[in-house]
């Protein structure tokens, strides 16, 4: 588990009380989106300066008005153009800080979402696509039917849980079929993993594999439409938005 994953367990827990009460996935997800983006807004009128930015906002108004008034020669305009980037440049300063905040609660919970919604587990029996990096390795299931392509690769039956089917290299077990939790790549542990864990889990150290990419199939949380807006992404996001948009107009937020 990394840093950004440490907030799972509660989200895991409230994700499945919702779920016993009948909330669809979609809704489970648009709930977040508006939490991540409310939180957003209120972390952004927190620490920002609201009363330096409304002054500075009607100062880099009066420039601008004052620009479109002006008719004189060319070396005049030059101070207001000047002007009004510096007073720019400001509030893009005084505002940074509390920008960056503002992006944390989404942050804490867009691990989770990829993690929970992305992909899920066929029904044991369909055909999943797995290859291992590099092409090279020699890997095998406990079918000896079962044997990788030069590309390193095999259509695998999915197994059921109840039956896991072990992976190994040269006789040396690296991880089970299927995984403790759903992700289309398996990795050795990497600087990066600190951050953000692979629920997965990790190949071992020493060994020549580098990664397994499983071929699993998307979660679609709506039923029409493009593929890109059938999984989780759209309706967090959307809602995120929507929710942070509302909130800046209500508070007047600069």
């Amino acid at each position: 588990m990394g840093l950004l994953d440490l907030p799972a367990p509660l989200l895991d827990a409230l994700d499945g009380v919702l779920t016993w009460i009948g909330v669809p996935a979609l809704l489970r997800v648009m709930l977040a989106g508006l939490v991540a983006g409310a939180a957003g807004a209120w972390v952004y009128r927190r620490y920002s300066p609201q009363a330096r930015l409304g002054a500075l906002r009607a100062e880099l108004g009066a420039v601008q008005a004052e620009l479109r008034r002006y008719d004189g020669p060319f070396s005049g305009l030059m101070p207001l153009i000047r002007r009004q980037f510096a007073l720019s440049l400001r509030q893009l300063r005084i505002t940074a800080g509390a920008a960056v905040l503002a992006g944390l609660p989404a942050l804490l919970i867009l691990p989770w979402l990829s993690n929970r919604y992305d992909v899920a587990f066929p029904p044991s029996g369909t055909p999943v696509h797995v290859c291992a990096e590099p092409a090279e390795v020699a890997w095998t299931t406990r079918d000896p039917a079962l044997t990788a392509d030069a590309q390193g690769c095999l259509d695998l039956p999915w197994p059921a849980a109840a039956q896991p089917v072990p992976v190994r290299e040269d006789d040396r077990e690296l991880i089970t079929l299927p995984t403790p939790q759903p992700a289309r790549i398996v990795h050795d542990r990497r600087w990066f993993n600190w951050l953000i864990g692979n629920p997965a889990g990790y190949l071992p150290d020493q060994v020549r594999m580098r990664q397994l990419r499983l071929d699993l199939p998307s979660r679609e949380l709506i039923a029409v439409g493009p593929a890109w807006l059938r999984g989780w992404e759209a309706g967090f996001f959307t809602a995120a938005l929507l929710s942070s948009l509302w909130l800046h107009r209500r508070w007047r937020l600069h």
